[in-house]
Order: C-alpha cells, then sequence, then structure tokens
C-alpha cells in the first residue's frame, strides 16, 4: 500500500483522492492547499493529516506526492518532492514551459524516482479501444485523424486561474488541447511539424486564447487536424481516424460530454454506406483507476523513472510549437524526440 500526499484539494485532488483509495493501491496519508479549509475537508474524508506543502512532501511516511494545484506551482513542488525521494503524478500540463519541465525531467533522474503527467484520456475506454484496432490494422493506413472538444465556459471564466497565462501557461490549446495532442502522440504517432492559429473570439481574457486550431503532420505525412475550444455550445470531445479500409469515431468522455462510445466503420467493396460496430462503454470512466495503476506498476517495476514524465515534457514541446507557429503564420517543424 502506497502512501500519498495530496498537493491541491481542489476538484482534481479530490478525484484522484477517491480514486487512490478506490484502487486498494495507496491510501490518502496527507493533504496541503493554500487553502487550509480545503486542505482539512479533503484530509478529514481520509483520516488524513493535513498541512504546508513542504512540510507534507518531507514526512518519511509519505511514498507518493500527487500534484493538483494551478500550473504555476507544478514545477517547486514536484521538484522539492523529488528532492525528498518522493515519487511524483502531476497534473497536466506537466509545467507551464518547456525549461520547467526539463528540470523536472532531470530531478527525476537524479533521484531515481518515478515522475508521472497525468494523462488520463489515454486510459479511457474508448482511446483503449481504438488503439487496439489501430494496432491490429483493423481500418488500414491511416491518412489522418480530425478532433473537436470543448466547452462554453461559465460566469466569471475569466477570472479562472487556467485563463491567466501566467499561471497556467496558455489559454484552451495549454489547457484542453494538451490532452488532444498527447492522444495524437499515441494513435497516430509523433507529429513533425505544426500550423496553428489561435483566436480569442468571445472571452475577454488579458493574454490568452479561447479558441485554437491546428494541423500537425507526422513523417508518415499523415494529418492531425485539432480544433479546441471555450465557445463550444455544447461540451463536446470527439476524434474520428480516417484509414483506407475504414474509420473509427470516439465520442463521450464522462459527466457532461456523455458517456464513451467508439463506432467502427469499415469500407465496403462496392464503395456503399459502410458497415459499422458500436462499443458503448456506459457512464463509468475507470481511467483514473488505470493510469493510478499503471503509476504504481513503474514504481514496483523500477523502470525508467523520468519516462513517463517525458511524454509530458514532450506535448509540452509540441503546444510551444503551435504556439510559435500562430505567432508567425508559419509550418514550424518540430525535430525528432530527443534531439530538440
Amino acid at each position: 500500500m502506497i502512501s500519498v500526499a495530496i498537493i491541491g484539494a481542489g476538484g482534481m485532488g479530490t478525484t484522484r483522492a477517491r480514486t487512490i483509495s478506490d484502487s486498494g493501491l495507496g491510501y490518502v496519508q496527507a493533504v496541503a492547499d493554500i487553502d487550509p479549509t480545503k486542505a482539512q475537508a479533503l484530509a478529514k474524508s481520509y483520516s488524513a493529516c493535513f498541512g504546508n506543502w513542504r512540510d507534507v512532501i518531507s514526512r518519511q511516511d509519505v511514498d507518493v506526492v500527487v500534484v493538483c494545484t494551478p500550473t504555476k506551482f507544478h514545477c517547486e513542488i514536484a521538484l522539492g518532492a523529488l528532492e525528498a525521494g518522493k515519487h511524483v503524478l502531476c497534473e497536466k500540463p506537466l509545467a507551464r514551459a518547456t525549461p520547467e519541465c526539463s528540470r523536472m525531467v532531470a530531478a527525476a533522474q537524479r533521484s531515481r524516482r518515478v515522475l508521472k503527467t497525468g494523462f488520463n484520456y489515454r486510459h479511457m475506454a474508448h482511446t483503449r479501444k481504438a488503439k487496439e484496432l489501430l494496432d491490429a490494422g483493423s481500418i488500414g493506413p491511416v491518412y489522418f485523424l480530425r478532433c473537436r472538444y470543448g466547452h462554453g465556459g461559465r460566469p466569471g471564466y475569466e477570472q479562472h486561474w487556467c485563463t491567466d497565462v501566467d499561471c497556467s501557461g496558455g489559454g484552451v490549446l495549454q489547457e484542453q488541447g494538451i490532452h488532444m495532442i498527447d492522444l495524437v502522440r499515441v494513435l497516430l504517432g509523433e507529429p513533425s511539424r505544426v500550423l496553428a492559429e489561435t483566436r480569442r473570439f468571445f472571452w475577454p481574457f488579458q493574454d490568452t486564447e479561447d479558441n485554437c486550431f491546428c494541423l500537425f503532420e507526422t513523417p508518415a505525412h499523415q494529418l492531425a487536424q485539432i480544433h479546441v475550444s471555450w465557445t463550444q455550445w455544447r461540451n463536446l470531445l470527439e476524434i474520428e481516424i480516417f484509414g483506407r479500409d475504414g474509420f473509427l469515431r470516439l465520442e463521450g468522455r464522462d459527466g457532461h460530454y456523455g458517456p464513451q462510445h467508439l463506432v467502427w466503420g469499415r469500407r465496403q467493396p462496392n464503395h456503399s454506406r459502410p458497415a459499422e460496430e458500436v462499443f458503448d462503454f456506459g457512464e463509468h470512466d475507470d481511467s483514473w483507476i488505470r493510469e493510478w495503476q499503471e503509476f504504481v506498476g513503474l514504481i514496483s517495476n523500477g523502470g525508467n523513472s523520468a519516462a513517463a514524465g517525458e511524454d509530458g515534457l514532450r506535448t509540452q514541446q509540441l503546444v510551444e510549437a503551435a504556439y510559435r507557429s500562430a505567432r508567425e503564420s508559419v509550418w514550424v517543424p518540430i525535430p525528432p524526440v530527443g534531439e530538440e
């Protein structure tokens, strides 16, 4: 049983605490939050202690630190935890910018502790099934992927920390789009260049976008089209993958995005309406549990301590390449992994 400290007692910290408790593979030992009332409330739910994050990460009875704070604080907290000999699961984005991400990955390597970025969308049921079908060649060679993902915000959204560039590092691309870019890497492959545009259509943000349009290309000339939005009329997550012999369509997430399901379409010899098979995965989202199980496995197996953190670094590099493209209105090349 792994002893865990949760840093950040908001919605994400609460989700992580519940996941850890339900998994049977850990328990919440300590909680910290800038708001002591929140820290006390979450700690009470799990018979845990609470306190300042610096004190919490140095406790001898803590094995893992889960970072669920605004992005601005990820680097400092993760570095402190790694230097204290703790394994770290850090919410996405890993940090606000690649230099911070690089420092975190280097610290994991030095301390020989696992650093993992929280990309739970990889573990959603329809994503896992899509990956299985793609690996089996079920739609033939893949031509392109297109994605729409977003929500419409809420009253006062311009005051939320994730819309403040100093706190978050970016706008909708950094906050929500990073999940989609990670899934491009998982489902299509590593991009080699990107063309992007950012827009602030509606929300009175100071420095961040409420919409981003990206076109990634892989070395095999496959394309990934991503539109992420904070002006979406209804919550939407839809990913379509098109191949020579068919297509996959993933829809839903949880809550207001609807249940997850996947459609597998197969081309007919006479080019008539494709034959379709539908996979419904119900209302329950087990991605959080599966991600935690993966993290515990990394700790138990003693593999590359920084490998999972490097996923966060690489995806941040792709985000920043897209932002550069939007600023300069050009295709931006992306070096292969390890050659940045």
